[in-house]
């Protein structure tokens, strides 16, 4: 019974990698933030893969992504130029601030959906129309008169029900374009 129950965390530990990545935050989280999620479900080996996160040096793309999650997080985070020495408080802090997590011990919350607003100017607004209007399905590419009709011979002579169909499907012509 007691497995159940450790299958059933991690089920829902996985659970919060979805709703993250229906908020929109899945491509912006550090890596150091993703292990601190992790680390709330994934008992005690996830609680030291997290630790073994902040302790390793940043290589280069932990670094740009850190960068680009200072770039994009809210205003009212006080996010900390380098993630070099952040500690699991300020990682959970930093979740808390984005509406993750809440409580002390820190627990998973499910994200409130976000309302995504854009803003177009006259020419994107233009270039918007343009591309919805090459993608009108009520336009088709080619007239229905222009394509070859399936009761034609392929080939040139007179395909019989039971001969292969000309179109290479490997099944009789009865059971393919015969229909």
């Amino acid at each position: 019974m007691n497995y159940l129950i450790q299958d059933e965390r991690a089920a829902l530990g996985s659970l919060w990698a979805v709703s993250l990545i229906d908020s929109g935050w899945a491509a912006w989280l550090p890596f150091e933030l993703t292990a601190a999620m992790d680390a709330l479900s994934g008992g005690s080996a996830g609680r030291r893969a997290f630790r073994q996160q902040l302790a390793v040096e940043r290589d280069e793309a932990s670094r740009e992504r850190w960068e680009r999650f200072r770039l994009v997080a809210p205003s009212r985070l006080d996010v900390p130029i380098e993630s070099d020495g952040l500690t699991e408080t300020e990682c959970y802090a930093l979740l808390e601030g984005l509406g993750l997590v809440a409580g002390s011990p820190p627990r998973v919350v499910e994200p409130e959906p976000v309302e995504l607003v854009l803003t177009l100017d006259e020419e994107d607004r233009r270039e918007l129309d343009r591309t919805r209007a090459a993608r009108d399905p009520g336009a088709g590419a080619t007239p229905s008169e222009a394509l070859p009709s399936l009761q034609a011979a392929f080939g040139g002579g007179d395909v019989g029900r039971n001969d292969p169909c000309p179109c290479g499907s490997g099944q009789k012509f009865k059971r393919c374009h015969g229909r």
